[in-house]
């Protein structure tokens, strides 16, 4: 081979590479500053899952004494899970101080957001009172929540109970039908309440051991990068699907165009013109009143501890919202709630008073930002104070 073409050919080379570093710092960029879809797993650390399916009764929780990496688009979060499975401080059973317990899915478990800026933490910095966090994620309904309470948070003492409510998807998470036929909670260990021939409620699971969950832990293993290796090289994949693989797992280039690939497929699919919320101004008789048999048996084990229910809209209904003035479901939950004697926190009012809704929310998901969980919380004590622990 001629010297010319030797030296032609290492230019190529060189310039190739540079191409590829410069398209690798674009994306970097892109993904770490301007949130264009999540980081490759191997930069992240994120093996351990911040949340399984490892309870008997309400299927997800979380590693108790174990720490993990909640990483997404726009949010890179440590979240530390205590003895009994919370993320939360360390608390015991029984407490001198006046307590407040926190029923809900990943807005009171703090989806995102560091721990001491969430709800709960802020409220407990705020007001004289020890807040106790029972907040999860992993498609956490408000059956689940009963069952977490009566099977777990009702055995720590507590003076009052705050249960989140998020129709947009609640009433999905609760429903059977739902989950038999979506593939992220098909395979998974998860109660639900169903009417039996007496029109009675029946506790019944989509699996009959938590152990064949999809999202059962066989043990807490820290992953390496090199494990995550292995796994793409040794499947059964073809070639360019474990190229591919390694790609977006291992480059910020791959992360990027697997971001880009997955938008242009989600916009030719029509969804993204027809994305819309109308839970809010549609009566769902059917899953209001799964949801008020579950604030029943809640507020029964309560007895006479106040118990509020925070009513939370998605971006979505809150645009809906705006449009109409109009709530079915805020009002008949009001009627409801007056007739039992629990509190309300209209979040779908108050947020819709505001002419910047995007701030009280991450820039790239429907979970509260900082200034949202702040906001939250001045109505939420104002609740607190009227009720006078």
């Amino acid at each position: 081979m001629s010297s010319p073409l030797l030296k032609r050919l290492r230019f190529i080379l060189i310039q190739l590479l540079l191409l590829i570093i410069i398209i690798e710092i674009f994306s970097f960029v892109s993904i770490r500053v301007f949130h264009f879809g999540l980081p490759p797993k191997v930069y992240t650390n994120q093996f351990l899952p911040f949340f399984v399916d490892n309870d008997k009764a309400f299927g997800a929780w979380h590693y108790p004494n174990a720490t993990t990496r909640h990483i997404g688009p726009c949010w890179n979060v440590e979240y530390q899970f205590n003895s009994y499975g919370a993320r939360d401080d360390e608390k015991q059973k029984e407490s001198d101080k006046k307590r407040i317990l926190f029923l809900g899915d990943s807005f009171i478990e703090g989806y995102g957001i560091e721990k001491d800026k969430r709800l709960s933490n802020l409220v407990e910095k705020n007001m004289d009172v020890e807040c106790l966090n029972f907040g999860t994620s992993g498609s956490f309904g408000t059956t689940q929540m009963r069952l977490l309470y009566e099977t777990k948070a009702k055995d720590f003492s507590h003076n009052a109970v705050v249960l989140s409510f998020f129709p947009f998807n609640d009433f999905l998470d609760d429903n059977y039908e739902f989950g038999k036929s979506f593939f992220y909670t098909q395979n998974r260990y998860r109660p639900y309440l169903v009417k039996d021939s007496t029109k009675d409620y029946k506790l019944v699971y989509h699996l009959d051991a938590v152990e064949k969950s999809q999202a059962y832990p066989d043990s807490v293993v820290k992953r390496t990068g090199m494990d995550l290796f292995k796994d793409i090289y040794y499947s059964k994949a073809k070639f360019v699907d474990k190229a591919g693989a390694l790609a977006t797992n291992f480059t910020y280039t791959g992360a990027m165009a697997d971001f880009i690939i997955n938008r242009l497929k989600f916009k030719q699919s029509g969804t993204e013109n027809s994305y819309k919320s109308d839970v809010f101004s549609q009566k769902n008789s059917q899953a209001m009143d799964l949801f008020y048999h579950n604030v029943g048996r809640i507020k029964n084990i309560a007895g006479q501890k106040p118990l509020i229910v925070l009513l939370i809209p998605h971006p979505l209904d809150l645009m809906e919202y705006k449009k109409t003035g109009k709530s079915v479901l805020r009002d008949d939950l009001y009627q409801y709630c007056k007739a039992e004697n629990i509190h309300v926190v209209d979040l779908l009012e108050e947020f819709a008073k505001s002419e910047s809704i995007a701030e009280y929310f991450l820039p790239c998901d429907g979970h509260w930002s900082e200034k949202g969980n702040e906001f939250v919380t001045q109505l939420l004590q104002k609740k607190i104070e009227e009720i006078n622990l």
